[in-house]
């Protein structure tokens, strides 16, 4: 897909839904437990979550080293600790060559402001890793609006040399996402599944879509193809006819992206 598209290099943001897998694993518990044989279970189930995050990023890191057009981003959960996050950001940073991180917390349930994915962010800032969320609406499985943009506030005032990338330009909140873009210079974004979504379709127009990335900032924002979920070459054949110049065009599809995910 990315050779017929004309594709050179594609940011890899895996993540796992481990808020429903746990669930899952903890609804199949027998009822007859007692509370420490109870408890006792639910410690190896969240070792056992931990097991799959890692291997999920082993694995996504491990892609790279025959397929070197792919940019491996880890994945983090707040189920993990503080100890065993800083671990596994400093090994897959140092030894398997990750390039920044990915958090869905519509998916993963959990709000961006959660204190206890704090250390990560910290180390982050020291080590220049872009974090890249999934904002905006998730889907009719999800009525909490865990990725709305106005839970981004407290990180982006608390972390302001953090890179934050909003995916989807805030699908379905885009004012607020205009807003905190106005605010916030660290606040950077992708167009991910909103250029895919044609009007037709409950998505924005076609002059939407071009004066929602001007008001943000054409320098603030990277192509992205939310794949497999889109064909990268839909989204790349409807952003090309977009009214934006030669110039633009090279910073949406390329530059942007090479800057703000550090890939000189």
């Amino acid at each position: 897909i990315m050779e017929g598209a004309g594709i050179s290099k594609a940011v890899m943001v895996n993540m796992l839904p481990l808020a429903d897998m746990r669930d899952a694993a903890l609804a199949g518990l027998p009822g007859t437990l007692t509370k420490p044989q109870y408890d006792e279970a639910v410690k190896e189930i969240d070792s056992r979550m931990l097991g799959r995050l890692e291997r999920r990023n082993s694995w996504t890191c491990g892609l790279v080293e025959e397929n070197p057009g792919l940019i491996p981003f880890l994945t983090l959960d707040p189920l993990m600790d503080e100890s065993t996050m800083t671990a596994e950001i400093t090994d897959k940073v140092s030894r398997r060559g990750a390039k920044g991180i990915k958090l869905h917390p519509a998916s993963q349930r959990f709000f961006p402001n959660d204190r206890r994915l704090w250390p990560a962010y910290e180390i982050a800032r020291q080590l220049g890793l872009p974090i890249v969320y999934h904002s905006g609406t998730f889907g009719i499985r999800r009525p909490i609006a865990y990725s709305q943009p106005k839970h981004f506030v407290e990180v982006l005032e608390s972390f302001p040399s953090l890179t934050v990338v909003m995916a989807h330009l805030g699908l379905g909140f885009y004012d607020e996402a205009i807003s905190l873009a106005e605010r916030y210079p660290n606040l950077q974004f992708d167009c991910s599944a909103v250029v895919d979504r044609s009007e037709t379709g409950g998505g924005l127009s076609d002059a939407d879509i071009t004066a929602l990335i001007r008001k943000i900032g054409v320098d603030r924002v990277m192509f992205g193809s939310d794949f497999p979920f889109f064909d990268p070459v839909r989204s790349i054949e409807r952003l090309v006819k977009l009214d934006f110049s030669e110039e633009e065009k090279r910073l949406i599809f390329a530059e942007n992206a090479i800057r703000i995910y550090r890939l000189d």
